[in-house]
C-alpha cells in the first residue's frame, strides 16, 4: 500500500500548478495553443528530482539552457522532414551526454526530446507559428522552474554550482550510450514519419521510454509495464475524449492527472505511466 507523505502531496499540488498556470493565461488570452504548449513546456517541472541532492539546481538550469536553445531549433528544422530526423537524433546524443556526464538522476533525456520531437513534426505548419509554439513552450518551462525553485526553498534548500556542470565527457562505455541513444531515436522518429503516423513524435517517446533503462533486465520490465500502462491509458483517454467535449473539463482532468503523475510516479513507474497516457491538455 502507497503511504504518502505531506512532502509528496506538496510535490503533487506544484505539478498541478505547473498546467493551471498555461491553462489559465491561454484561457484569459483565448489562445489554446499557448495553454497546450505552455502545459508541454510545463513538463520539465519533472525534472526537479531532489535525489540529484546538490546536483538538482544544477539540473534544472542544465535543462532549461538546452529547452530555451532547441525549442527554436526545433521549430527551424521542422522546415525540412530528413533536417529534422538529423536534429533529433543529434540532439538526443548531445542531451544523453550532458546528463550521463553529470550523473543526473531522474527523467533523462525523455521530455526535452518530447517536446522538441513535437515540435520538429510540424512540418505542415507556418514557420511563424511553429516558431510561435517553441516560445508558448519556453513559457511553460520558466513558470515550471519557478515553481521549482519555491519547492526547493520550502524543502531541500539546495544551491546552484555553476563550476561543477559539465559539458563534456571522456568515458568512452558513457559515449557509447549516448551514440546508441541519438541513433534509435534517429530510426524511431525516421520510422514514424515514413509509416505517415498522426502526431508520430510518440514513436519517439515509447523508444526513448525504454532506451532509459540502466540495463537489459530494467529495459525488459520497464517495456511490459509501458505496454500495460500505455494499452489501459489509451483506452481511458479515447473514453474521455469520446465522451467528454468541453475544454474546461478536459482541462480540469489533464490538472488531475498532473497531480497523479507527480504523486505515483517516485513510488511506481507503471501507475505513474498510466496516468502520463491521458495527460494531454490537447489533440496534439
Amino acid at each position: 500500500m502507497f503511504q504518502f507523505t505531506k512532502r509528496n502531496y506538496l510535490h503533487a499540488f506544484y505539478g498541478l500548478c505547473t498546467l493551471l498556470a498555461p491553462l489559465l493565461v491561454g484561457t484569459m488570452l483565448h489562445n489554446n495553443w499557448l495553454g497546450v504548449m505552455g502545459c508541454f513546456g510545463a513538463l520539465l517541472f519533472m525534472y526537479y528530482v531532489p535525489v540529484n541532492r546538490d546536483n538538482t539546481l544544477n539540473q534544472l538550469l542544465v535543462v532549461n539552457l538546452c529547452a530555451w536553445i532547441s525549442f527554436p531549433l526545433s521549430a527551424l528544422a521542422s522546415r525540412v522532414e530528413w533536417v529534422s530526423m538529423l536534429w533529433i537524433a543529434g540532439l538526443a546524443f548531445f542531451l544523453q551526454l550532458i546528463m550521463s556526464a553529470n550523473r543526473f538522476i531522474g527523467p533523462g533525456v525523455f521530455f526535452l526530446l518530447m517536446i522538441n520531437g513535437m515540435l520538429a513534426s510540424l512540418h505542415s505548419m507556418p514557420l511563424n507559428t511553429v516558431c510561435l509554439l517553441a516560445v508558448y513552450a519556453i513559457f511553460g518551462a520558466l513558470f515550471a522552474t519557478l515553481l521549482a525553485l519555491i519547492e526547493n526553498g520550502q524543502y531541500e534548500h539546495y544551491s546552484l554550482s555553476w563550476p561543477e556542470i559539465k559539458f563534456t565527457n571522456t568515458d568512452l562505455p558513457t559515449n557509447l550510450r549516448a551514440l546508441i541513444i541519438g541513433l534509435f531515436a534517429f530510426m524511431a522518429y525516421f520510422i514514424g514519419y515514413h509509416l505517415h503516423l498522426n502526431n508520430y513524435y510518440w514513436l519517439l517517446v515509447s523508444a526513448l521510454t525504454i532506451l532509459q533503462s540502466e540495463n537489459v533486465m530494467t529495459a525488459k520490465k520497464r517495456q511490459l509495464e509501458y505496454i500495460g500502462a500505455g494499452l489501459i491509458g489509451t483506452v481511458l483517454a479515447f473514453v474521455i475524449y469520446s465522451w467528454v467535449d468541453a475544454i474546461f473539463l478536459l482541462a480540469l482532468l489533464a490538472l488531475l492527472f498532473m497531480a497523479l503523475i507527480c504523486l505515483f510516479m517516485p513510488k511506481s513507474y507503471l501507475v505513474g505511466n498510466f496516468f502520463y497516457d491521458t495527460d494531454c491538455p490537447d489533440f496534439i
